[in-house]
């Protein structure tokens, strides 16, 4: 019998096979598994690199914060704001207080925080209480919403403690504008809420202009 030919067709079968042709699994799905394979070692090395750079700056970032603390006594360089403030980014819900609920915040229950308001935003003032606690200069501005005496400096005048700001100057509007934004700002004050103001009667007098405005009540 004749097996040379016999040999060669064993020899062809098997080169299909070790090609996929006579395999239970196609070629195109063996070829797939291998591309597949393929982009999840990429996609993993990706996932490494972003890990190693992540860890870069997270290790720069806190150098910089050692640093900073070194020579300026600050995390970030002496730079303040409500961005570098961390009760801002402590999930609170905001309050919505009437005048006579804010007025019990004026530091005479020392229990509960400072706060004052101004243009309707109400701010927890509690960790400057030298300036606004009881006895300071600035306490008349707690426990109430008064812009206008933020516009006028006038701080010796019951009138200008209130929230109406009818016939005030540009310029006057602009300083409580001023004031607002440094509270909303501030590297240690924080927005609670909001309190509902009183309507003004359009009808009612209007408080007078404060000539010689005093820094501090009288």
């Amino acid at each position: 019998m004749d097996t040379s030919g016999l040999k060669q067709r064993g020899n062809a079968q098997a080169t299909d096979q070790d090609i996929g042709l006579g395999s239970n699994v196609p070629y195109e799905k063996s070829h797939g598994q291998t591309a597949s394979s393929r982009r999840n070692d990429e996609a993993g090395d990706y996932l490494t690199w972003w890990k190693i750079v992540g860890r870069i700056t997270l290790g720069l970032l806190g150098l910089s914060v050692c640093l900073s603390y070194l020579i300026t006594e600050t995390a970030f360089w002496g730079h303040q704001s409500k961005l570098t403030n961390w009760r801002n980014y402590i999930p609170r819900k905001q309050q919505v207080f009437t005048q006579a609920e804010l007025a019990r915040y004026d530091g005479s229950d020392s229990e509960l925080p400072l706060l004052l308001a101004i243009e309707g935003d109400v701010y927890d003032v509690t960790s400057g209480w030298g300036f606004y606690g009881p006895g300071s200069t600035y306490h008349i501005f707690v426990g109430r919403d008064a812009s206008r005496a933020f516009g006028t400096n006038c701080l010796s005048r019951e009138d200008h403690l209130t929230h109406d700001t009818r016939g005030l100057t540009e310029g006057e509007l602009a300083g409580i504008k001023g004031w607002h934004n440094l509270f909303d700002n501030h590297q240690r004050y924080v927005k609670v809420g909001k309190v509902i103001l009183d309507p003004i009667d359009p009808g009612s007098p209007i408080p007078p202009p404060c000539d010689g405005a005093q820094p501090k009540p009288r």
